[in-house]
């Protein structure tokens, strides 16, 4: 079959990306579909969290990524939040309640978490 049309993401609200050595807060991803393929080409729009520099990402994702991203566009809700690191072919990711880290953050606690 060849090429599909893009898949293109308005719900991608609370996505964190961590691609490189630089963290992002991604706005929507597009992703273009290609049967056959291991790696699918997905384009991250994103600002940078350190200067608030918007990019385009153009980052290869595997099957597995992409499945993962539209079931968290799927459950659209406010309050997940999606942190998502891309190394090479590898991802990892979590989700986070946005209420529950607030409520943590404003507590006072020995307890520190790395994202």
């Amino acid at each position: 079959m060849g090429e599909h049309s893009e898949v293109k993401s308005e719900n991608a609200h609370n996505v964190i990306l961590s691609y490189g050595s630089t963290i992002y807060f991604v706005n929507r991803v597009n992703v273009k579909l290609q049967e056959g393929s291991d790696m699918l080409k997905a384009v991250f729009h994103a600002r940078r969290a350190n200067d608030g520099q918007i990019q385009d990402l153009e980052i290869e994702i595997t099957q597995d990524t992409y499945n993962m991203l539209v079931e968290y566009a799927k459950l659209d809700s406010d309050d997940l939040i999606l942190l998502l690191r891309i190394d090479g072919k590898e991802s990892k990711w979590c989700l986070m309640s946005e209420n529950w880290l607030k409520k943590q953050s404003g507590q006072k606690s020995n307890v520190f978490y790395i994202v």
